[in-house]
């Protein structure tokens, strides 16, 4: 739908007053259009580059493993993996938080105007529509990509634990700690939401099983 087509221009002879409003509408049109697409286009590119972290973060993971694991190297190297997991996870989860106040800027702030200028309650409704029909397939493929960072981090730590023989081991090893429980944070802040809900399922579901064990 093209905006001059659904905004009222008036007559073929408008009376000035209404010429005017026509005007400011075709303005307000215009404005609005540019804001959308500048805001969309943000989206775009912080979406673009959460992926292109992510795909960072799982190739220096596997160059340290390969180097601990093929070359032999200090396997006290994977100490550094929490604070990489922790910089990539808490930046992607900043980006996906900016990405959600931007679609929620263009359905409480632009799409009302949107609906003013054109008169059509069909205005600017995609991300209404997207968050009411994605399906829980997507939600869990989220939910489990943030999960790499965490899980990395604390394997990590595992496994190095063993290996500290100075203080300056300790120390390095710590730091990693503290960055993990700031991701840790963050990770559930964010995801408060969805964790309650899988945490009611699971919930849901060993209280059936228990059920199902005592009725035997």
């Amino acid at each position: 739908m093209v905006w001059n087509d659904v905004i009222d221009h008036g007559s073929a002879t408008p009376h000035p007053d209404q010429a005017a409003r026509g005007g400011r509408l075709d303005a307000r049109a215009n404005l609005l259009i540019a804001e959308y697409h500048a805001i969309r286009a943000v989206v775009a590119q912080k979406s673009s580059a959460s992926h292109a972290l992510v795909g960072a973060y799982l190739t220096v993971v596997a160059v340290l493993l390969g180097f601990v694991v093929a070359n032999r190297a200090d396997p006290r190297l994977l100490v550094t993996v929490p604070i990489l997991a922790a910089s990539s996870g808490i930046t992607i989860l900043r980006r996906r938080r900016d990405r959600e106040a931007a679609n929620r800027y263009i359905l409480d702030v632009l799409r009302p105007i949107a609906v003013e200028c054109s008169g059509d309650e069909r205005i600017l409704t995609w991300e209404d529509f997207y968050a009411r029909h994605r399906d829980e397939r997507s939600l869990r493929y989220e939910f489990g990509l943030q999960l790499v960072f965490p899980l990395s981090a604390a394997a990590a730590l595992i496994a190095t634990l063993p290996l500290l023989d100075s203080v300056g081991d300790w120390l390095a090893w710590l730091a990693g700690l503290l960055f993990l429980g700031a991701l840790l944070y963050t990770y559930v802040e964010q995801n408060r939401t969805h964790l309650a809900r899988a945490a009611g399922a699971a919930g849901t579901s060993c209280r059936l099983i228990v059920a199902r064990l005592r009725g035997r």
